[in-house]
């Protein structure tokens, strides 16, 4: 197998090119191939990544390749990792992913085009670049709605199932459920679709009921909406231990659209927790084995009826996407879902 990183350059990129070699995802005769901007930085930088990779695990690593162009890039598996992403500076209003749609929407194009000009034509795409939906349905209309998948959903549920273990104090590996929706704070908790190992029905709805302290899903949107305003104030000031204090005393479904945000403008950004999720990602494909997952795709009513671009569960093998799986949802997840899904699309519609 090779594997492409497109803005090998960047945190997250690098990141994740790094743990490619080091946890040995590759042979020695497979390709890694780090894709760096012409017109940056990386330009220069990505050549010395290559080295510097090479150097470090002389004994383990694949063959490195480096390009500048998108025409050159062939591959069974890219990962598009590349384009602007949100400030950190604390001061800044530009806080929504919604205003990267304009940077980033001829980066996905240039890209995407070009896979579809010169790519191998089988190729799995896994789109991390924000906006996550956008990326994903401008990949997905030059290449296919089975071949490329979004990040969002399949991050974010890791991070749900992570935050409900915390407040039970067992491991996440014992919780099955998903966040769904839009990639950011309109993501939609599946608070219906949990279960956890060991805990019986009557048992399970107590302790979920004890856990989400009295907060309801219609009101998720709004919850989070609200307490993002008061963590800005206090990121603002520079509290950055005050605010992950108040994150805490949230249910895990509203922790889960908040920290991230935190972790952004903390100045550490959310590198290293998104590069793991990706290579749990990149190992579930590539083990040739079907997988239920969620995350972002291009769907066209297999879902609820949905047309539009939004994280929904669906099984994946080593070919890209299967199917697509609908699972019940509670009236109001589904409500919650079609709202979210509705406002992704009028986003997409003003670029494509």
């Amino acid at each position: 197998m090779d594997i492409a990183v497109i803005g090998a350059g960047g945190s997250v990129g690098r990141q994740i090119a790094h743990m490619i070699v080091s946890e040995r995802l590759l042979e020695k005769d497979e390709r890694l191939i780090l894709v760096g901007n012409p017109e940056g930085s990386s330009a220069k930088s990505v050549f010395g990544f290559a080295v510097d990779l090479t150097d470090a695990y002389a004994d383990i690593s694949p063959r490195i390749e480096v390009t500048l162009s998108p025409d050159e890039i062939q591959a069974d598996l890219i990962v598009m990792a590349c384009g602007a992403t949100i400030p950190v500076s604390r001061k800044t209003d530009r806080i929504s992913r919604d205003y990267l749609a304009e940077s980033n929407h001829p980066v996905f194009e240039r890209y995407a085009s070009a896979l579809a000009r010169h790519g191998r034509g089988s190729e799995i795409v896994i789109c991390i670049s924000n906006p996550n939906e956008l990326a994903v349905a401008v990949f997905a209309k030059h290449l296919g709605r089975n071949r490329v998948i979004g990040m969002g959903a399949f991050l974010d549920s890791l991070r749900f199932r992570k935050e409900i273990a915390l407040d039970l104090g067992i491991r996440r590996q014992r919780i099955h459920g998903f966040m769904l929706g839009e990639h950011g704070f309109n993501m939609v908790p599946i608070w219906s679709g949990i279960h956890i190992y060991g805990f019986q029905e009557d048992d399970l709805q107590d302790t979920l009921g004890r856990i989400r302290k009295g907060y309801q899903t219609p009101h998720f949107h709004r919850d989070v909406a609200q307490a993002s305003g008061t963590l800005k104030t206090l990121i603002s000031e520079g509290k950055v231990q005050e605010t992950y204090a108040l994150v805490d005393e949230y249910p895990p479904d509203i922790r889960v659209a908040l920290k991230p945000f935190v972790t952004h403008f903390s100045g550490s950004k959310t590198v290293t927790g998104t590069a793991k999720a990706t290579m749990e990602l990149i190992r579930t494909i590539t083990m040739g084995n079907d997988a239920f997952i969620s995350g972002q795709l291009s769907i066209e009513g297999e879902f609820h009826s949905i047309h539009s671009t939004i994280g929904v569960p669906f099984v994946i093998g080593n070919q890209g996407v299967e199917r697509i799986v609908e699972i019940s949802l509670a009236d109001e997840e589904k409500e919650l879902l079609l709202q979210s899904s509705r406002k992704v699309q009028e986003k997409i519609d003003a670029f494509l």
